[in-house]
């Protein structure tokens, strides 16, 4: 059977059949989606993801659930197929709030809005919450392995080499040191790609949340870094030190304002590491090298964060293999 086949029979199936679609614009996602429109029934209007079999269905699906369980506005899901990678969900409308920020409206604004999402979800959910969940965990070394891609992509479409054992040993040693003891920080359901660009606001209730499906437990700072500190755009001038106050003003962690802090530069520092991999990844493999307009950015929101006594280390490893200065 034709992808286009398993699509009909997923609709007819789930009674959208004969609804009309127009494709939706997606970014980094490789996941394919559709509104779908129609005339009757209890809606009239639901998308519809179309993804390839190692883009996380099951767990796009779980999550969705777990989150609205925890009163957090993630779409409701309306029929599934997670072995084919369909799902039709429900329509969180046309307000993404980083189209809205690029249009000219109040960023701060939403910054705030979306930190409040992430206190209700604070709130209500820590790690024994999760229990009995199968979701990955997030600690040091998955963090450190992940800052990795680093070095097998960005690294090699930077110096036009590989690195030398040296440089990767020293590179692993030096984020392993900097993500030390990243487990004893309060731990709750991290949604990982929580940011403005994957937010909706929504009429007369909160912020629509979506991809998250690889999301999982993890420490509590981890989305406040990654809400704050934004690649695709210029990010208010200091956005992640006021946030970080408006958080533990309005959540009261168990946590310093300091250590809070110093939690959100370093995991926001192996997030940019990260997406430099995934950039040039993407560059080396398909030839998709307009991303790499995002590293100049980059780079400058890592020269900053590295300024932090944790994160010296890496910075002199970037300026002596990476950048020399």
């Amino acid at each position: 059977m034709s992808r286009a086949d398993e699509i009909k029979d997923f609709l007819a199936q789930a009674g959208w059949h004969e609804a009309q679609q127009t494709v939706l614009r997606a970014d980094f996602s490789t996941r394919r989606f559709s509104r779908l429109e129609r005339t009757g029934g209890a809606s009239s209007r639901a998308v519809l993801m179309d993804a390839d079999s190692d883009q996380k269905t099951p767990q796009f699906v779980a999550l969705a659930g777990l989150l609205r369980g925890f009163e957090i506005a993630a779409p409701e899901i309306y029929a599934s197929d997670i072995t084919r990678g369909l799902v039709l969900m429900e329509d969180l409308g046309d307000r993404n709030i980083g189209r809205a920020i690029d249009a000219g409206e109040d960023a701060k604004l939403f910054y705030r809005r979306a930190m409040d999402v992430l206190v209700r979800l604070h709130r209500r959910c820590d790690a024994a919450a999760l229990r009995g969940h199968d979701l990955p965990l997030y600690g040091g070394a998955l963090f450190a392995a992940q800052a990795e891609l680093f070095l097998d992509a960005y690294f090699p479409l930077a110096k036009n080499r590989e690195a030398s054992l040296e440089e990767a040993e020293s590179f692993r040693a030096t984020w392993k040191q900097a993500l030390k003891g990243v487990e004893s920080l309060p731990q709750t359901l991290m949604l990982r790609d929580f940011m403005l660009d994957n937010l909706m606001d929504l009429s007369g209730r909160s912020i629509g949340v979506l991809d998250f499906q690889d999301g999982g437990i993890g420490p509590l700072p981890y989305d406040i870094a990654s809400l704050c500190e934004v690649v695709r755009r210029d990010s208010p001038a200091g956005i992640l030190d006021e946030m970080i106050d408006y958080y533990h003003a309005k959540a009261g962690p168990k946590l310093s304002k300091e250590e809070l802090r110093r939690a959100c530069r370093i995991l926001a520092a192996q997030r940019h590491t990260r997406i430099l991999g995934i950039i040039a990844q993407r560059a080396l493999k398909t030839g998709q090298r307009d991303k790499l307009a995002y590293a100049p950015r980059i780079w400058e929101y890592l020269g900053e964060l590295m300024q932090d006594e944790a994160l010296m280390p890496m910075q002199k490893w970037i300026r002596t293999f990476v950048i020399p200065a």
